[in-house]
């Protein structure tokens, strides 16, 4: 259940009032957080603390709250912004509203983006030279679902003057997120972009806290988990790979690179976001012969590939087309003919393999070398 903020109150709802909230139109404040912010819990002391310690995220909720009422006369009186919204101390609240953030985006009225380190100059017109771009808005990991999600987005300056709104400004937005216009525009549902596009959207992003470089996927892929702080980067951004597998069978997930060989190899699965770099314009395209599902089994990843010998290593063909005469080729090592286990090496390139010359179509198990 969404908690709201009201814009005539700056005041946060009591149980009775945020049931009433929930038929109520609304719009999300996407910003990027400073070191003193005032949250949840200090709500109740809100105008205390917006002229003391922390005036400077009190300016910004306020701001928020009058930009809100000013935009739409008065017909919409209710926001959501993060820091002030959630109890973060209540894990499980949290966790449903991690779980639930891509949903409230794309049922919000609009998103408005503040760009607190942006101010275009007077003697020129900057924030449609793509200046804007430059915020730390764009680097941060939560904010890829606030730009997609939503129907409408609206990009204001640190003085909250608008800048423009996503249709205006997506020239500028694709060329600083990699995003096609029809996804970031939403005419085509990101559904249909491969796991691998979708990923290297999050390419230059980065998040305070590790796991929520996997977490602040989670919307991107339709996908829901539970979430674990503590367990780590890596292996959060395991789970959320292996619940991707779950409900799709786009080999692109398996399409990435690390920026180093990894020095014993490797399992099927990513160990971050930040492999699929390079993966923009990878698309998934089933042949019958590989379209099989692949699956986590006790014996690693199941998966049908197209296979062969090269030298001391085995090419695993993807059903990722690379133009009109090539797939993407993974290299693999055999570590087990018997149960035909195979390791991925050489993890940070790939090949390209001829359609004419793929190999043979083969049912094998990718297992990390730790696991063997």
């Amino acid at each position: 259940m969404i908690r709201l903020l009201n814009a005539k109150t700056c005041q946060l709802p009591d149980n009775d009032e945020k049931k009433a909230q929930q038929k109520q139109p609304y719009v999300i404040i996407s910003h990027v957080w400073g070191d003193r912010e005032i949250v949840f819990e200090d709500m109740p002391r809100f105008k205390q603390l917006s002229t003391s310690s922390k005036r400077v995220s009190g300016a910004k909720i306020a701001g928020a709250c009058e930009v809100v009422l000013r935009h739409y006369h008065g017909a919409i009186q209710y926001l959501w912004l993060d820091t002030v919204c959630i109890d973060k101390r209540d894990l499980t609240e949290l966790s449903m509203s991690i779980n639930s953030m891509y949903k409230w985006y794309r049922q919000a009225e609009a998103c408005f983006v503040y760009l607190q380190d942006f101010l275009p100059r007077d003697d020129e017109d900057e924030e449609h030279a793509g200046g804007f771009t430059r915020s730390r808005w764009f680097t941060r990991g939560w904010t890829l679902q606030e730009l997609i999600a939503p129907r409408q987005v609206i990009f204001f300056d640190r003085n909250w003057r608008v800048i423009g709104d996503k249709a205006s400004l997506q020239q500028e937005l694709s060329a600083r997120t990699k995003i096609m216009g029809v996804f970031l525009l939403g005419t085509r549902n990101i559904s249909k972009a491969s796991v691998a596009q979708r990923m290297s959207w999050f390419s230059g992003r980065e998040t305070t806290v590790e796991e929520d470089a996997a977490y602040c996927l989670l919307g991107i892929y339709g996908v829901n988990m539970p979430l674990l702080y503590g367990e780590g980067r890596e292996r959060a951004f395991r789970r959320l790979q292996e619940e991707i597998m779950r409900y799709s069978d786009d080999h692109s997930i398996f399409a990435w690179t690390s920026h180093a060989p990894l020095k014993d190899g490797s399992g099927f699965l990513a160990g971050s976001p930040d492999y699929f770099t390079s993966t923009g314009m990878y698309e998934h395209q089933p042949d019958v012969r590989t379209s099989e599902p692949f699956e986590m089994t006790n014996k690693g990843i199941s998966i049908r590939v197209f296979l062969q010998q090269q030298g001391s290593y085995h090419v695993a063909s993807l059903d990722c087309p690379l133009g009109d005469s090539h797939h993407v080729g993974l290299y693999l090592e055999c570590r087990s003919m018997a149960t035909q286990q195979y390791r991925r090496v050489r993890t940070d390139e790939m090949c390209r393999v001829r359609n004419t010359g793929r190999g043979e179509p083969k049912r094998i198990f990718i297992k990390p070398p730790d696991d063997i």
